[in-house]
């Protein structure tokens, strides 16, 4: 069995224990006490050796290894409210910033900052318990004071994407120097992996003055975090260097610096590394590059199936996007295997037109996904989007079904899907020009300022998610509730009144079985409405010199690009 073989296989049977939803599992930990204390923390026998009893053949350290990574595009200054994307914007953040709860190598949050977290028999309370020794790279001391702020600061200033993990949050309560309680108004089952696994802690002592922070740039210090890596510099367009913590409480980091070297698009990064210019690649590899890189020593390709996604977006608000039938024969006419296929060499699993990876235990076998370009023909002649003057192109109130589609111009491989996609439209009579756009652009005419209420300026886009969209399933409801408060990241504008009782009613049930059969359900109107038609989901293959650093960690679903990498294996979850 291959390397992919055996990862796919651990992911479908760790799954069935991250999905909330889906099954009774006794250590849940997003229902009962979850603790681990110690772990990583150096708690075996130590022995102290004297010079005189020194092996003299014993070779000292190898000093530790300095990282150069290529990424794609400007993350800005990298703190919560200044991170650009979420991947690999996040990913950064992550390995500056920690969370109370960190997943592991399999996606399971465990109490990372906490040695403890425990809820109440309500669910209304997550107890939590900080471990005693950790500190931020100014050496100042986190507390519960921290966390307690943290959670007022993000609900005060809801710029962040981080406000949303904390709906239903009404206060913290710090009940010792480290104790904290977190109080929600209703229960809420994928709280450890939607919030306390997500949100970064930020100090109190340097973001209490901060009154516009989506605006702030830090002048005299950098981004004062308790993770692993602290940035030391940051040059526009250009670059980041990171400094190892070594005061870091889970253990000194197994590299000395990284430094990311910002490409404009994928070639340019392709080629750093075959030439040595760069150690690993922030991005997974295009298919096509895959084969030939593993070739070449000593570079070395990690590859697995990952939960980001390929979606097509419309605005569902204005017709003939708000009409389902529309959608249901654009989802029709889109042969998803001959994507996977074709842009994506096979390494990629066809998107569910339910929206839940295949792998995932909460996912339902019973939502097929299929093209019928006759079928999708049939649904716009019956509901009356005929060609009336013969040129090919169907027509809705009086004018012609023809679109653009925006892609980003860093993405060759949405780029591709999207031409791809243009063709398969013109068999059922829709008209589609693709226009490349920087990511910035693109981002700010599909969700402008990051709040959907804010409305979108696009008329059709290829677009994706991070991995951690789908791998909380719960987060199904911010992608298609009309609240903005529950659908957050709803950037179509769909609205239902079905889905929305649906989606407000999964953000509270606490029966396990009553989640499995409401996402079930979920999937199933999702796939008869589709408030956005998934695509594919890509794996990830990420690009390493072996000879300069090897000790990547495969999050599940998540790929490599986690504070996870940087730390020793003990110091690991």
């Amino acid at each position: 069995m291959n390397k992919y073989s055996v990862r796919l296989l651990a992911l479908i049977t760790v799954l069935a224990v991250l999905a909330a939803a889906c099954g009774p599992a006794a250590d849940d930990p997003e229902t009962s006490p979850t603790t681990q204390a110690g772990q990583g923390e150096g708690d075996g026998e130590s022995t102290t050796t004297s010079p005189d009893d020194a092996d003299p053949e014993e070779e000292p350290d190898a000093p530790k290894p300095t990282v150069r990574a290529a990424i794609v595009g400007d993350e800005g200054t990298l703190n919560p409210y200044t991170y650009v994307t979420g991947f690999p914007g996040w990913n950064l953040l992550t390995m500056q910033y920690d969370t109370i709860m960190q997943l592991d190598a399999d996606g399971v949050p465990q109490p990372w900052l906490a040695e403890s977290v425990e809820v109440s028999d309500d669910g209304l309370q997550y107890q939590i318990t900080l471990h005693p020794d950790v500190q931020w790279n100014d050496g100042e001391s986190l507390t519960a004071e921290d966390v307690a702020f943290t959670v007022e600061y993000f609900l005060e200033n809801p710029h962040s994407r981080f406000t949303r993990d904390l709906t239903g949050v009404t206060g913290a309560e710090v009940t010792g120097d480290l104790t904290v309680n977190i109080n929600l108004e209703s229960p809420s089952p994928s709280f450890p992996l939607s919030a306390l696994a997500d949100v970064p802690i930020i100090p109190q002592h340097v973001w209490s003055t901060v009154t516009n922070p989506e605006e702030f740039q830090f002048e005299e210090v950098t981004n004062v975090a308790s993770g692993p890596l602290k940035l030391v510099e940051y040059r526009p367009d250009q670059s980041y260097r990171f400094e190892a913590n070594s005061n870091y409480f889970r253990g000194e980091p197994a590299v000395s610096e990284v430094i990311l070297v910002q490409f404009a698009d994928d070639t340019g990064a392709l080629a750093a590394i075959r030439a040595g210019e760069v150690d690993v690649v922030f991005r997974p590899v295009s298919p096509e590059q895959i084969e030939l890189l593993d070739a070449q020593d000593p570079i070395e390709i990690d590859q697995g199936p990952e939960f980001g996604s390929q979606i097509l977006l419309y605005d569902a608000t204005k017709p003939p996007f708000d009409d389902p039938v529309v959608r249901q024969a654009m989802s029709l006419a889109i042969d998803r295997q001959d994507l996977v296929d074709t842009v994506f060499l096979g390494a990629a699993t066809v998107g569910s037109v339910g929206w839940i990876h295949p792998v995932q235990a909460a996912f339902n076998p019973q939502v097929e996904t299929v093209t019928d370009v006759d079928a999708a023909n049939t649904l716009l002649d019956e509901a009356g989007y005929a060609d009336t003057d013969g040129d090919g192109i169907r027509e809705f109130d009086g004018q012609p079904m023809s679109f653009e589609i925006l892609a980003p111009s860093d993405n060759s491989l949405r780029i591709r899907s999207s031409e791809l996609i243009s063709e398969m439209l013109t068999d059922i009579g829709i008209q589609t020009e693709v226009a490349t756009v920087e990511r910035t652009t693109l981002v700010e005419a599909v969700w402008p300022g990051f709040d959907v209420s804010q409305g979108r300026n696009y008329e059709m886009s290829i677009f994706g998610w991070s991995s951690p969209v789908l791998a909380d399933v719960s987060r199904i409801s911010s992608l298609v509730h009309s609240d903005p408060a529950i659908g957050a990241i709803n950037v179509t504008g769909f609205s239902d009144p079905e889905m929305d009782e649906m989606a407000a009613q999964l953000t509270v049930e606490t029966d396990e079985q009553a989640r499995a059969q409401l996402l079930l359900d979920m999937q199933t109107l999702f796939a008869e409405r589709l408030p956005f038609i998934p695509l594919l989901y890509p794996d990830g293959a990420y690009a390493f010199d072996s000879s300069v650093y090897d000790e990547w960690v495969f999050v599940a679903g998540q790929g490599i690009v986690s504070k996870l990498s940087l730390l020793p294996a003990a110091a690991r979850p």
